[in-house]
C-alpha cells in the first residue's frame, strides 16, 4: 500500500461513522475497533477490545449459538451475511445488516475475521410500516387471482361444443374447403385449451395458501434430507455439496412437504447451472423472528438486470436457457410462492455473470401471520 493511500486510510475510518468495522482474531475475540463502531454501538475502543463478538448479540441468538454459528460459516465458505438484532453498549436494541469474511495467510492458515456492520434500524421500521399495508394489497391479489382461475374454467366451457362441432364438420362432408375449416377450429380450440388450463394452473398457484398443512420441526433434518436426496447429482458432475448447520435445533412451524419442495428447486438450480467441480453450500440460521434458509452455489451467476424479476413466473436468463434448454421458468416463481404462503419471502444475490448465486429462503418461525400482525410481533418493533 501507497503512503498515500495509507494517510487517506488513517484519516478516514476514524470519520467513517455509518458502518462499524470488527477485526476478530480466530476464537471471535474482538482485537480491533475501527470506523463507525463507536458511535453505532456505545463502546469505546478500550471498552470492547479483549471481548467476544457475543457481547454484541442478543442473548436470544447467543443461547442458540448463532454468535459462532456465523464465524463457523464464514470459516467453512469464505464469509457469513447476516440480518439481525444486536444490542448496544445502553441494552437498547438496534437492527444491523453485517458481512462476515475469513481473512486467511497465503499459506490458507485462518488469521481472524474481517466484520462489518451497518445499522439499519431505519430501514428496518420503514419496512414494518409498509408491512402494515400488505393486508389490503393482499387482499386485492387475492381478487384477481380468483378472477383468473375464474376466467380459466369459463375459457373452458365453451371449448367442448365449438371441438365437437368440428368434429361433426369432418365426418359431415368431404369438401376439401370444409375440412381446412374444421381443423383450423381444431387447432385454435387447442390453443385456447393450452391457455385456459395455463390460467388454472397459474390460480393454483397463487393460492396454495388453502393447502398448508402445518406442523413444526427441526428444519436440519429437512436440509439432510434435501441434500442427501441431491448428492447422487451432484457427485456425477463433481460438485461439492456441503450443508453447514447449527448444533442446536432449529424449530420452525410451516408446511414441511411446500418446503421440501421449495429446498428441492433451489438445490436443483444450484446443482444444473454451477459447472462441473464447483461447489454448493447449504444454510440455515435465525434472524429474529424469521427461519433463513440459503443456498449459495459457485455456478453461472444471474446479470444485475435479471435479479428484479428471476422470482417472477416464466421468467428465465438466456444464458440458463442455453447452458439447459427446455427450462419453463416456474422452478423459483414456486419457490417464492411457497415462501409468500407461509408470510415470509425469497430473495436472490450475485456478483453477477460467472460470479454464482445465493437464494434465500426467508420464513417466519412461529407459522404464516397477517403481515400487520408480523409487524407488530416483532421483538423491539417499537424501538
Amino acid at each position: 500500500m501507497s503512503p498515500q493511500a495509507r494517510e487517506i486510510l488513517d484519516l478516514g475510518l476514524p470519520s467513517l461513522h455509518d458502518h462499524a468495522i470488527l477485526l476478530l482474531d480466530p476464537a471471535g475475540v474482538i482485537v480491533g475497533w475501527l470506523g463507525g463502531g463507536e458511535g453505532i454501538f456505545g463502546y469505546r475502543e478500550q471498552e470492547i477490545v479483549g471481548c467476544k463478538s457475543s457481547t454484541l448479540f442478543v442473548p436470544d441468538d447467543v443461547a442458540l449459538g448463532l454468535d459462532q454459528y456465523e464465524l463457523d460459516v464464514a470459516r467453512q465458505s469464505g464469509r457469513s451475511h447476516d440480518d439481525r438484532w444486536h444490542v448496544r453498549a445502553d441494552g437498547t436494541r438496534i437492527w444491523i445488516s453485517g458481512t462476515v469474511t475469513a481473512v486467511r495467510s497465503a499459506a490458507g492458515e485462518l488469521r481472524g475475521f474481517l466484520k462489518i456492520m451497518r445499522d439499519r434500524t431505519d430501514m428496518r421500521m420503514t419496512a414494518e410500516h409498509r408491512a402494515n399495508q400488505l393486508d389490503t394489497i393482499e387482499g386485492a391479489m387475492q381478487r384477481t387471482h380468483r378472477f383468473v382461475q375464474t376466467l380459466g374454467h369459463e375459457l373452458r366451457n365453451p371449448l367442448g361444443p365449438i371441438k365437437t362441432s368440428a368434429m361433426i364438420l369432418t365426418r359431415a362432408s368431404q369438401d376439401p374447403r370444409i375440412l381446412k375449416v374444421a381443423q383450423t377450429i381444431t387447432d385454435q380450440v387447442g390453443v385456447l385449451e393450452r391457455i385456459a388450463t395455463d390460467l388454472v394452473d397459474v390460480a393454483r398457484l397463487q393460492h396454495r395458501k388453502l393447502e398448508l398443512r402445518l406442523t413444526e420441526f427441526d428444519v436440519r433434518g429437512l436440509l439432510e434430507e434435501e441434500v442427501a436426496a441431491q448428492a447422487q447429482r451432484a457427485a456425477a458432475k463433481g460438485l461439492r455439496l456441503e450443508t453447514l448447520l447449527p448444533e442446536h435445533p432449529l424449530l420452525l412451524v410451516a408446511d414441511a412437504d411446500r418446503l421440501h419442495q421449495a429446498v428441492a428447486n433451489l438445490l436443483t438450480n444450484a446443482i444444473k447451472y454451477t459447472p462441473d467441480g464447483g461447489s454448493i453450500w447449504v444454510k440455515v440460521t435465525q434472524e429474529g423472528d424469521d427461519m433463513v434458509l440459503r443456498v449459495q452455489d459457485t455456478g453461472i451467476g444471474i446479470a444485475p438486470e435479471m435479479l428484479p424479476r428471476i422470482f417472477q413466473i416464466f421468467t428465465q436468463e438466456s444464458r440458463a436457457s442455453d447452458l439447459v434448454p427446455g427450462g419453463l421458468g416456474v422452478g423459483l416463481a414456486i419457490v417464492s410462492q411457497i415462501a409468500e404462503l407461509h408470510g415470509g419471502a425469497a430473495e436472490a444475490r450475485s456478483g453477477g455473470s460467472g460470479k454464482g448465486s445465493e437464494f434465500t429462503l426467508r420464513i417466519p418461525r412461529g407459522g404464516p401471520t397477517p403481515a400487520s400482525e408480523r409487524a407488530a410481533g416483532r421483538p423491539g418493533s417499537s424501538i
